[in-house]
């Protein structure tokens, strides 16, 4: 059974369990194409986006920038 929960001041919905963001087209992050079709979906003019997406994303780039500091001070 699907169950959907609305915050309705912020727009964060969540839907068996998962929890999306929503994004307007012009906020979208850089590396929306990435990001799977399933983890995803359109509704009212927003582009709701699973959390656990966004969240391994960021984690993947916050270690690469700490590479990239680490290189630059050498």
């Amino acid at each position: 059974m699907k169950t959907i929960k609305n915050n309705s001041s912020t727009n964060i919905i969540k839907l068996n369990n998962q929890t999306y963001i929503p994004f307007q087209l012009h906020q979208l992050p850089k590396y929306y194409n990435e990001i799977s079709l399933s983890e995803q979906f359109n509704l009212k003019g927003y582009t709701y986006i699973n959390i656990n997406s966004l969240k391994s994303y960021n984690i993947d780039t916050h270690s690469l920038n700490k590479d990239l500091n680490y290189k630059l001070k050498r």
